[in-house]
């Protein structure tokens, strides 16, 4: 049986704008896969000489994520991810998925939607912050 994905988008540019991360897999950016699972985010590069292969990003650790439409550039995802207990690294840092080829609206939307729902069902946060995120997550042009 296969892994179920709801979206997926190709094209898809991985990088950590935290200007102190000191891992060495976390420097430059990597091109690549992103699939949108029912609990998180999954990017796989498609350069297998780079040191991170693929990076999955659990709804519970993501915070902070923004949807940028810049009129001239390719669409983005933005947001902060704190690293799991055994996850291979320590802390917190800043990422970006950058769309080429599209997406990044639709894909951003139902991320939002579905991490909303993720957490509510977990009562990971309580309703009105949920609410306050999802009024919260304002489109940049």
């Amino acid at each position: 049986m296969g892994i179920a994905f709801l979206m997926f988008c190709d094209y898809v540019k991985l990088s950590f704008v935290d200007r102190n991360v000191t891992l060495e897999a976390f420097k430059g950016s990597r091109k690549g896969t992103v699939y949108l699972m029912p609990h998180q985010v999954v990017f796989l590069s498609k350069d297998l000489k780079k040191a991170l292969r693929s990076f999955t990003m659990p709804f519970s650790q993501i915070k902070d994520c923004k949807i940028k439409l810049p009129k001239l550039r390719p669409g983005y995802i933005k947001g902060q991810i704190e690293a799991e207990p055994n996850g291979g690294w320590i802390g917190s840092t800043i990422f970006k998925l950058t769309f080429h080829n599209g997406g990044a609206n639709e894909f951003g939307q139902l991320m939002l939607r579905i991490q909303a729902e993720e957490m509510k069902k977990h009562s990971l946060v309580s309703s009105d912050q949920v609410q306050n995120r999802d009024s919260g997550s304002q489109h940049g042009h």
